[in-house]
């Protein structure tokens, strides 16, 4: 059967000011491991000479059992939990017991991850099916060995590669196995339908993605970007005043750290610390509840990573600029 062609994006949305501040974040992303066996040149946290004041590291399996203990104090759950963050999840050898674990808690409607599928095998892909995950997002960096070379620094047994896919797929039952790969890596039309021709069999659904400028402050990437005017969903760029992301997530680190937005990957406005607090504190705590107003009047340039990013521009899928009044008096 051959896979459906289109993005995973969700087009049933609630208009987001009619819903600020949400009692329940939408999505929670729960970092599992910031390391990663890649080291793609348009990774910021993986590729940079950066000096990270936080070391790279798994997450303890027990931090994230109190994490899942923390989010089943919200009012109801989590729309989405995603098991990823600035690195490989599938590096922390615990991936399919803290899914499981979090399955087991009821805590979210859907829990998905992106991995960069090196490290799936069939074993590995057992248990990862078998502990309830409910989408699996494989992002493809190139259609054969040499791209993976060029791109990743890393020998990558291509055609072992695709067959740990389709294992993973056969067996994936009522998991969603999404695949992508970026426009750069299929440039013309002979290489969009080789990839199509690779991956259709082996997957639910797969997407061609646009490169975009995804980390705060990180010009490498524009290297690669095809282009500047249009972005990840087609649309045309516009300049975004009041960024949404903050205002429905939370980047939760692997040192249990909490970050408003997955572009702050120097971590320049952490608004807690889920080892000494809860995450409902810091939902709606202090720094969180700042953020919010000062993005809501127009003052994101009083956060340093919000400066220079233009993530909104590129990937935003609630536009709330007219707003900004209306979000204030109900904060």
């Amino acid at each position: 059967m051959s896979a459906e062609y289109g993005n995973i994006v969700e087009q049933n949305r609630n208009n987001l000011q009619d819903v600020i501040p949400l009692s329940t974040p939408y999505a929670i992303c729960v970092d599992p491991s910031n390391l990663c066996n890649f080291r793609c040149h348009f990774c910021a946290v993986q590729y940079s000479d950066e000096k990270f004041y936080f070391k790279k590291q798994v997450m303890d399996l027990n931090l994230f059992k109190k994490i899942v203990c923390d989010i089943s104090e919200f009012d109801k759950p989590l729309k989405v939990l995603r098991m990823n963050g600035q690195g490989e999840p599938l590096v922390n050898p615990n991936f399919p017991e803290m899914v499981s674990y979090a399955k087991k808690a009821g805590i979210a409607e859907k829990i998905e991850t992106i991995t960069n599928g090196s490290l799936l095998n069939p074993e590995l892909n057992d248990r990862l099916i078998s502990c309830g995950i409910d989408r699996i997002r494989i992002s493809i960096e190139s259609i054969d060995a040499e791209g993976y070379k060029n791109i990743t620094g890393k020998n990558v047994n291509f055609e072992d590669f695709i067959e740990n896919i389709r294992d993973l797929h056969e067996k994936s039952g009522d998991c969603e196995i999404y695949c992508k790969i970026v426009d750069v890596a299929v440039p013309n039309e002979e290489d969009k339908d080789h990839f199509k021709e690779i991956i259709s069999g082996v997957c639910d659904r797969y997407f061609i993605d646009r490169v975009i400028p995804l980390w705060s402050d990180y010009d490498e990437i524009k290297k690669v970007m095809v282009g500047d005017d249009e972005g990840v969903h087609g649309q045309r760029i516009k300049h975004i005043k009041i960024c949404p992301y903050p205002f429905y997530s939370l980047i939760v680190n692997p040192d249990g750290e909490v970050t408003a937005c997955c572009a702050d990957w120097k971590r320049k406005y952490v608004v807690g610390n889920l080892q000494q607090e809860s995450l409902l504190s810091v939902w709606n705590g202090p720094k969180l509840r700042k953020m919010w107003k000062k993005l809501a009047s127009g003052q994101k340039d009083d956060f340093e990573m919000c400066r220079k990013c233009v993530l909104p521009s590129f990937d935003c899928n609630d536009d709330i600029d007219e707003y900004g009044d209306l979000i204030l008096s109900k904060l």
